[in-house]
């Protein structure tokens, strides 16, 4: 029976007493629903004996979910290792790399035994309410790190703001770029995902939204591949952030502690980091040549969509024009007359009230170079009649439908806008997603990597096996067809891996991801697709998602 030299952990109090173990203490942070890292045992097991004289260096396993003071670090699908000199988190290594490890303990082992001998003093680290990591993206210049982080309302309204960019600078980063702005709830429950289980989330959406908030894009040049790690000193008149070079390579992590933690936030992942950087300020680090990469919204109207589809689709694309989501979808009398709120004192609009509502709408979210003003140039005069005048080539004079005056096709006015009507059309929606028995056994890696690669958010995420009460239920629908038995079999199977997605248009996105519900049809119409990929017949056709 080989010797346990693993610590466990399973919750608040037992963290709190390990925490207390002198020397390097290194601890695998996992999910319950898949457990500690098993591909690191056998080099830890052998690190362990290698430093045994002293008896310096220490491992445990903690269990993220059911341990307060690691909430962060739930729902993460890469392992986590933290490492801990007497009692204090100094540095955090994610994946199960060996030789990034090895290092990393090595160091931190040497440098504890020279503190011993009194060869070295040891650096006074401030104790921390929480731990935020932060890794900095390699965009858009080499050699520069980039991440993006919030000054909450509170802070902005006392006057802060300064203070708090200082702190910063003093520590060694640059401030690339800021702007104020009012976050929306939809903006501030992404860029919080990682938070959303907290049980005052709620409350503190509110909060969010009570003022402007600073959006800034720190910045970190590399004189090496080392990042190094920021610290918030206690309020004194010293009271400012050192910095201390880590020797790891690759991308290293920030902690946060003490007071600028409760007034700024930083993004904690190079996913998370990027899609913000792209979010908040989309041109960012471009060369300012005037050509910048912009999405702007187009709306093909019922009539126009029900006899020509097809033809001005590929006009679109035709004209350099990437769709990058796309929802067709019956608006209400009540959606059209919020999306067209300004128009409703104009003589035409009861016109256009009624041929929005006659028949399905595709929204379009269109992207390319200058996006906005190149689709409205297209687009031509506003009026039909202008247009066919006037510009005989614009699309608004090519593809009217036979006399009906209103034109068929509609563009944002500006990047602004631009912005407020895509989120109209596709909000951030989260959506239910499931790997089934049969797929998680030999493809889930595969899945996960394509589910982050197409820029889900995995807001939710949990390994379970459904009973066969569950599988009924669950495919309630099916019930009496020839394969609802079948059905319910495969599902039941084995372990299925549970997600809540977060995206904008996620549920869309996310149907056409899985792809067709059979893979001989998915193969030959949405190759890409995970059915296509990883499915092995029309019942074990690996994934399920909401159809709505």
């Amino acid at each position: 029976q080989p010797i346990i030299f693993q610590v466990s952990i399973t919750n608040q109090n037992q963290w709190d007493e390990v925490l207390l173990t002198k020397g390097v203490l290194v601890i695998d942070v996992y999910q319950a629903w898949c457990g500690p890292c098993k591909a690191v045992v056998n080099l830890f097991r052998k690190l362990k004996n290698e430093f045994s004289e002293d008896d310096l260096l220490h491992f445990a396993v903690a269990e993220a979910d059911s341990i307060v003071a690691l909430k962060p670090f739930r729902n993460k699908c890469e392992p986590v290792f933290l490492f801990c000199v007497n009692g204090k988190i100094v540095s955090i290594v994610r994946g199960a790399n060996a030789p990034l490890l090895t290092k990393k303990i090595t160091e931190l082992v040497e440098e504890e035994r020279k503190v011993l001998a009194g060869e070295k003093e040891r650096l006074e680290l401030c104790t921390y309410f929480t731990v935020f990591t932060t890794f900095f993206h390699p965009f858009p210049t080499e050699g520069v790190r980039y991440s993006v982080a919030i000054i909450k309302p509170d802070a902005v309204l006392e006057g802060r703001v300064e203070e708090i960019k200082k702190k910063i600078t003093d520590a060694g980063f640059s401030i690339a770029a800021t702007e104020e702005k009012l976050l929306t709830e939809e903006q501030i429950r992404v860029f919080y995902t990682r938070k959303t289980e907290q049980p005052d989330f709620d409350d503190f959406v509110q909060f969010m939204m009570s003022g402007p908030c600073h959006i800034l894009v720190i910045a970190k040049k590399e004189t090496s591949k080392a990042i190094p790690h920021w610290k918030e000193l206690s309020e004194s008149s010293e009271s400012e952030l050192d910095l201390e070079p880590q020797k790891q390579d690759g991308l290293d992590d920030i902690v946060e502690t003490g007071d600028l933690l409760n007034f700024c936030d930083v993004q904690d992942s190079i996913e998370d980091a990027s899609r913000q950087l792209a979010f908040f300020f989309p041109n960012f680090g471009k060369q300012d040549t005037g050509q910048h990469v912009e999405r702007t919204l187009a709306l093909i109207r019922p009539l126009l969509l029900k006899e020509r589809r097809d033809s001005i689709i590929q006009r679109i694309m035709d004209d350099g024009f990437k769709i990058a989501m796309q929802k067709e979808i019956v608006l209400s009398e009540e959606q059209v007359r919020q999306f067209y709120k300004e128009h409703e004192n104009e003589d035409y609009f009861p016109v256009l009230l009624e041929q929005m509502t006659s028949g399905p709408t595709l929204a379009l979210a269109l992207t390319r170079v200058n996006a906005v003003e190149h689709w409205r140039k297209l687009l031509g005069p506003k009026t039909v009649e202008d247009a066919k005048k006037n510009d005989p080539t614009s699309l608004r004079a090519e593809y009217a439908v036979g006399s009906v005056p209103l034109d068929q096709l509609h563009g944002s006015s500006s990047p602004g806008d631009a912005q407020k009507e895509l989120e109209f059309f596709f909000p951030q929606e989260r959506t239910f997603a499931l790997i089934k028995p049969d797929a998680v056994k030999e493809h889930k890696g595969d899945i996960m990597q394509k589910v982050k690669d197409a820029g889900f958010t995995i807001s939710k995420i949990k390994e379970a096996s459904l009973t066969r009460e569950m599988a009924m239920q669950f495919y309630k629908d099916h019930e009496g067809k020839p394969f609802y038995e079948s059905l319910v079999t495969c599902m039941t199977a084995g372990p299925s891996v549970v997600m809540v997605l977060s995206k904008e248009n996620a549920v869309e996105e996310w149907r056409q991801l899985m792809g067709p519900t059979d893979p001989e049809i998915a193969k030959l119409t949405s190759p890409e697709s995970i059915r296509a990929q990883f499915a092995q017949d029309i019942l074990s056709n690996a994934v399920h998602g909401s159809s709505n």
